[in-house]
């Protein structure tokens, strides 16, 4: 993952950073895959649904965080993460926030397949539905979609997952999945 080391406390939290993608083709099997980025940001004049200001003002030297991001969206704006019956599919995920971030896939569980662009063995490999994202680290996960249906995946934080009680679904993905 790359980020910024000019002004970052504010160049970072105002989007600037990505994923480096280096693909090995023997190294995965996916059909998919996709990197998200997550972000956290503490937006002035939102608390509990509330808006004083009529507008949001961003605040990036704060401690309290109040507003999630998945690629710099919240649902319903974040775009569908599609996959097909019985394809393999990756997620990478990369922190540059502040905060550590449970991320939680609905409808089925994950292998967690890499940690900061290091394949783990598959012997070394954890099942889960839930896995810890700390700041500063990329960690990938594996998963074969075996289960039909439109599955959320988000930061299994309550006031992430509902962005301090503004939006009902807060920073979310949905992976849908067809037959």
């Amino acid at each position: 993952m790359y980020h910024t080391h000019v002004d970052t406390a504010f160049q970072e939290l105002m989007g600037l950073g990505g994923g480096f993608i280096i693909e090995d083709p023997y190294e995965c099997s996916a059909q998919r895959d996709y990197f998200i980025m997550l972000q956290e940001f503490h937006l002035k004049g939102m608390g509990k649904g509330v808006v004083k200001t009529g507008y949001f003002e961003l605040d990036t030297m704060s401690d309290s965080f109040n507003f999630f991001t998945m690629n710099g969206r919240c649902f319903p704006h974040t775009t569908r993460l599609p996959v097909r019956y019985g394809e393999e599919v990756r997620i990478r995920f990369g922190n540059i926030g502040m905060n550590a971030h449970p991320i939680h896939l609905h409808g089925h569980q994950f292998w967690v397949a890499a940690a900061d662009g290091n394949t783990i063995p598959h012997f070394n490999r954890e099942l889960r539905n839930t896995i810890l994202v700390p700041s500063g680290v990329t960690t990938d996960i594996e998963f074969s979609a075996q289960n039909p249906g439109v599955w959320p995946l988000h930061c299994h934080m309550p006031h992430h997952t509902s962005n301090n009680m503004t939006k009902p679904t807060g920073g979310m993905f949905t992976v849908v999945q067809y037959v």
